[in-house]
């Protein structure tokens, strides 16, 4: 028998009824809902920074950073898998002089890394002039649909549209250049991470600021508006640091997860694991993009406030 001062915990508790339990609930996250928003809103007048980031958020959300970054995701497969086979078959031509295999000399690269070890297993040293004449005429065809894809969604963060997008041969050659050059700077970094263990992190970092010039160069082809060099700077910070990230997490996760696995995993298992990674790279483009174009719509804005404003 439970004493007056402690009641039997077996008794039944006076509860309300289970729909009115989820009501009241419901109607307290609203309400905590409602306040947090409140607060944030507060706290951006308040705070610059805030302010910049919630609008940069903004603006990634009301051009559809998401889809935008599938869909570059889907254009960088396609121009994966003509690279792929061009290296391939340029790296079987020269074999004799390298003595090595085309998958020994791009294992340091990642998901390329990757996608070329793949070939080059099923290739069985087929490799001719023929084939590397043919995936490089398609491997251009590619570059171009890339190039345009990335401008369109630099036009949609700076401009809001894309309708006007226009691929130029000058932009489309410096695009090249500067694809050619950050393949380069993984090569080279996955050269020394090989070769020198040591020095292996200093290559890593110095491997981002490539990435940032780099695309710092290829940005000033792309739709800007206005923006000048400097303008630009943030955001190929951003893609420097953002592409190096998934490059580390490309080459010391995902395709070691992956390497020698295909009867595991299977060919859609690799095929999405790589799409994941190109997702990823895609995702930072769009938001190198977005911090730019917002970084500069509020540096015009605050201009043309001291304009208007009286003395």
């Amino acid at each position: 028998m439970a004493s007056p001062d402690r009641p039997d915990e077996r008794e039944p508790l006076d509860l309300p009824p289970p729909g009115r339990t989820f009501a009241q609930r419901f109607a307290l996250w609203l309400e905590r809902g409602r306040a947090l928003r409140g607060r944030v809103e507060r706290s951006r007048e308040r705070s610059r920074l805030l302010d910049t980031v919630f609008e940069w958020i903004e603006r990634d959300s009301d051009i559809g950073g998401g889809i935008l970054s599938g869909a570059l995701a889907y254009r960088l497969f396609l121009f994966t898998l003509p690279l792929a086979f061009f290296l391939v078959s340029v790296l079987g031509l020269a074999s004799d002089a390298a003595e090595q295999s085309p998958r020994d000399l791009a294992r340091s690269v990642g998901l390329l890394g990757l996608v070329t070890a793949q070939v080059a297993r099923t290739s069985n040293g087929g490799a001719s002039a023929w084939v590397a004449l043919t995936s490089f005429v398609i491997l251009v065809y590619v570059t171009r649909v890339l190039l345009r894809a990335v401008s369109i969604v630099h036009a949609l963060a700076w401009q809001r549209s894309g309708r006007a997008v226009k691929v130029a041969l000058k932009s489309l050659g410096v695009f090249a250049v500067g694809v050619a050059a950050m393949f380069l700077i993984v090569v080279g970094a996955g050269a020394v991470r090989h070769d020198v263990s040591r020095a292996g992190l200093l290559a890593t970092l110095l491997s981002g600021l490539g990435f940032a010039a780099v695309w710092l160069w290829v940005s000033l082809s792309l739709p800007h508006a206005d923006a000048r060099w400097l303008d630009l700077v943030p955001g190929s910070l951003l893609f420097g640091f953002g592409l190096l990230v998934v490059q580390v997490f490309n080459v010391y996760i995902l395709t070691r997860l992956l390497q020698g696995r295909e009867g595991t995993y299977g060919a859609l298992g690799i095929a999405s694991a790589v799409l994941l990674g190109l997702f990823f790279i895609g995702r930072v483009v769009v938001l190198a993009a977005a911090l730019n174009a917002t970084l500069y719509e509020r540096r015009t804005r605050g201009r043309q406030t001291e304009v208007q404003s009286p003395a």
